[in-house]
């Protein structure tokens, strides 16, 4: 077992929140003191492991997209001293394509897991950044992931609308500043769900607040913030 009093208390903590096994925690101790020590089969393990935690809850997302992104760091500055191969950063977009592709054929047909995934890809884009960029190459499949969540079979699953408000809510900005037409495409498509029948109300909210936002220049008003943080609470 490395030794693991030179971790940060950050990535301690969001190996905690992940409820890693004694196996996973070692292979990410050793990603990220000592990367040299994993083979390419130990990678695929370690990626496969936090991308399953990270889907089945989505509690998890967050955090494991910040063991990531440690993880990634650790390789960048290996990778700009010795020139070795980024075979995490590979490993995880491989992982990240492959379970996507399964989803596709499967016809999203599993709500639950399916928005666990859209909510751990979206939080990799949005935590793992090199040299204080996100990852590019994940620009269309986020926004991809996030305009499948606005199709009519989604339109009454509270789970995914919630998913989709949140992810814009943090990587919404981002997208629109790299490509604006594609954010006014899906803000279309959250004009047109929060006008259905279908949508229910907590939903409506929830698309009428990140409609506001997106039109305020992803900045509530002071009247917005107290409609939603204050008055919402009370009712």
């Amino acid at each position: 077992m490395p030794d693991t009093r030179v971790l940060t208390d950050s990535l301690k903590q969001n190996i905690n929140k992940i409820e890693c096994t004694p196996e996973m925690q070692t292979l990410i101790y050793d990603a990220v003191l000592n990367p040299n020590k994993l083979n390419e089969h130990a990678w695929v393990k370690l990626v496969e492991s936090v991308t399953i935690k990270a889907i089945q809850n989505l509690s998890h997302g967050r955090a494991a997209a910040k063991i990531c992104n440690d993880i990634a760091q650790t390789e960048q500055r290996l990778a700009e001293t010795t020139g070795k191969e980024k075979v995490f950063r590979k490993t995880l977009l491989n992982q990240l394509q492959s379970v996507y592709t399964r989803h596709k054929d499967n016809q999203y047909r599993n709500v639950d897991t399916w928005v666990g995934f859209v909510n751990f890809l979206c939080s990799v884009f949005d935590v793992l950044q090199i040299n204080n960029m996100p990852l590019m190459v994940l620009i269309s499949p986020v926004y991809e992931v996030l305009n499948i969540l606005t199709e009519d079979r989604f339109i009454e699953k509270e789970i995914a609308i919630q998913c989709l408000v949140t992810q814009l809510q943090f990587i919404g900005e981002e997208i629109e500043k790299h490509n604006k037409a594609k954010m006014m495409n899906l803000v279309k498509q959250l004009n047109r769900m929060f006008l259905s029948d279908k949508t229910s109300q907590l939903s409506r909210l929830m698309l009428l607040e990140i409609i506001e936002l997106q039109c305020g220049g992803w900045k509530l008003s002071r009247d917005a913030y107290a409609y939603y943080y204050e008055e919402v609470v009370k009712t």
